[in-house]
């Protein structure tokens, strides 16, 4: 009797057992499944992260490019009208016309197409060309500009004083400069709209009373310069000695405004000298007054069309400045 409940009590146990195996067994299954779910949403993560921070370049990557078109836009800008200062003639180029590049194929590497899986290295490509695109472009400027002064632009002159903007002017008023002992500001009609700010250093030469309304040579073209804080727009011109200073005279019945001309050099003047060129300082040294005081380049006389010659006061074969 003892023996037969034993054994049942031993079988139960062993259902018991297993049981408990195969729900063991089921446990180890759920568990490696959801080890499995956890891993796939690590790496769905993973890719959201790595989108993200794609989108966030591309974006950046798109921003700095809009600047370098702005930019390139800015300096064809500047270049256009730095050409037509130079008095370069600007064409329209045909709608559908494109510009080969192959002239610049021995200096500059040609861009390569980049194919790539992420969009990230593809915006990286993308940008890469441009920028060698651009870098072709500005190197085609400057060759352009090289050879403008071949196509006949102002660097293509000869030197000489056809080049000056030399004018007849009138001394409106005159003052002592508030902060320069030396020197004289003077307001100038030189016929234009509004009187011109010249100043002047002839304050140990010319007295102030005699520089009001006073009949005038201007260099009109040089570069406006700061003196002393204020801004001088033209310069007087005057036969000069170390010793003496006198402004030169236009001839009786010329204006403001009338030009200055000179018998065999024709040429219309320069909108404003480059001191870069250094013009007017080639051009000084071959001014001078000769033997009857009449102010001349190269012996010819600084002449109003019919009216006469610019002259100084007393001072023979002496030079101009």
């Amino acid at each position: 009797m003892f023996l037969a409940r034993f054994l049942v009590k031993m079988a139960a146990n062993n259902a018991v057992l297993n049981r408990l195996e195969q729900k063991g067994a089921e446990a180890d299954q759920v568990i490696e499944y959801l080890k499995q779910q956890v891993a796939l949403l690590k790496e769905k993560a993973m890719s959201t992260l790595v989108l993200q921070a794609s989108l966030r370049e591309e974006k950046k990557l798109r921003v700095e490019n809009a600047k370098l078109k702005k930019e390139i836009e800015g300096l064809k800008q500047e270049l256009i009208q730095a050409e037509i200062r130079n008095g370069v003639k600007q064409i329209a180029v045909p709608p559908g016309t494109t510009v080969s590049t192959a002239s610049f194929s021995d200096d500059v590497p040609q861009p390569t197409a980049v194919t790539s899986s992420g969009s990230k290295d593809q915006i990286k490509g993308e940008d890469e060309e441009k920028k060698k695109k651009e870098k072709v472009g500005k190197k085609g400027e400057k060759k352009e500009e090289k050879q403008q002064p071949a196509a006949g632009s102002s660097d293509a002159k000869p030197v000489s004083v056809s080049r000056l903007d030399l004018r007849v002017g009138c001394i409106i008023t005159a003052e002592k400069h508030p902060d320069a002992d030396t020197l004289y500001v003077e307001e100038v009609d030189v016929g234009e709209a509004s009187p011109r700010t010249v100043v002047s250093g002839l304050v140990k030469h010319v007295p102030l009373d005699q520089m009001q309304n006073r009949m005038a040579i201007l260099l009109c073209n040089l570069k406006p310069a700061k003196m002393r804080g204020v801004v001088s727009q033209a310069m007087v011109m005057c036969a000069s000695s170390p010793e003496k200073v006198e402004i030169l005279a236009p001839p009786p019945g010329a204006v403001p405004g009338d030009r200055i001309t000179f018998e065999g050099f024709p040429g219309d003047p320069e909108k404003e000298l480059n001191p870069k060129k250094k013009i007017w300082e080639q051009i000084q040294p071959d001014l001078h007054t000769n033997d009857q005081c009449v102010a001349t380049y190269k012996g010819v006389p600084f002449e109003v069309k019919g009216k006469g010659v610019c002259r100084a006061e007393t001072m023979a074969n002496s030079g101009i400045k």
